[in-house]
Parts: structure tokens; C-alpha cells; sequence
């Protein structure tokens, strides 16, 4: 999936783009991998089944993610 866009909304925050860059999505194989023009990339095991924002830029491959935590403990 690829979107072109000079803004990205992350949250409720807007975050300007430079101008030229291009939005892509990808799911985080088991393995930790996401393929990019048929190149795998290591990400991290950590976000396997997640999907991740990569933002391509000139000649760089920004990756971004955002991972809601949530945990709770008892007190007693």
C-alpha cells in the first residue's frame, strides 16, 4: 500500500512531510523481516504480525511505528 501525502497524522498530532516523500505500509513477518522492492529488512522481532509505516525518502527508508502498551499490576 503506498500514499503520497505532505502531511501524516500520528495520534492527534499532524507531522509535516518533506516534500517528496512517499507512505508505505508492511506487516513484520514472524521472522522480524518486511520486504521493500523485493529487499527484506530486519525490523525486530518484537513487532511480528504488526503492521509498520515506512516512509521513503530520497535515497532512505524511514521506519516508523507506533506500539500501544498497556499492562497492569497488582498492588497487593
Amino acid at each position: 500500500m503506498s500514499v503520497s501525502a505532505e502531511s501524516l497524522e500520528s495520534g492527534n498530532e499532524r507531522v509535516a512531510l518533506p516534500e517528496g516523500a512517499s507512505i508505505f505500509s508492511r506487516k513484520v513477518a514472524r521472522s522480524g523481516h518486511i520486504s521493500y522492492e523485493g529487499r527484506p529488512y530486519f525490523i525486530s522481532k518484537a513487532l511480528a504480525g504488526r503492521y509498520i509505516r515506512l516512509v521513503v525518502l530520497a535515497d532512505r527508508l524511514i521506519v516508523d511505528t507506533s506500539i500501544p502498551l498497556h499492562k497492569e499490576y497488582p498492588l497487593v
